[in-house]
């Protein structure tokens, strides 16, 4: 049904906004990923949206905006992971991080094989 609706929604662009149209028609399948896996509820909202990424890309960027000279790679790691540190005492819980097992099942269903080890290993 999300696809019908999402495919209806590219043809009514078309014409308007090609470019929209072909975007949303080439990243269909992966707009409906979590549907695809089964995620629902909760982690189903928290993993819908950009935010988390964005917000802990924003402490980052609020970390590191006094460094005036960037002198290499492995200084710019070292500081994104001084930030990361930083920002995970201020992260809260995973909203519906419950059903983190029933998202891991689903991934290693459909992952390769080295994926499907490195996934048990984890868990």
């Amino acid at each position: 049904m999300a696809r019908r609706q999402l495919q209806r929604l590219a043809s009514s662009m078309a014409s308007k906004h090609p470019g929209a149209a072909a975007s949303l028609r080439e990243d269909l399948e992966d707009t409906l990923t979590l549907q695809t896996l089964g995620i629902t509820g909760s982690l189903y909202r928290t993993l819908r949206t950009t935010n988390p990424i964005e917000n802990l890309n924003g402490l980052v960027a609020t970390y590191t905006r006094n460094v005036k000279r960037w002198s290499d790679g492995a200084m710019v790691l070292r500081w994104v992971a001084s930030a990361l540190n930083d920002a995970a005492a201020r992260m809260r819980r995973l909203r519906g991080c419950d059903q983190m097992k029933t998202l891991l099942q689903a991934l290693a269903q459909r992952s390769p094989k080295d994926t499907v080890e490195a996934t048990r290993q984890a868990a």
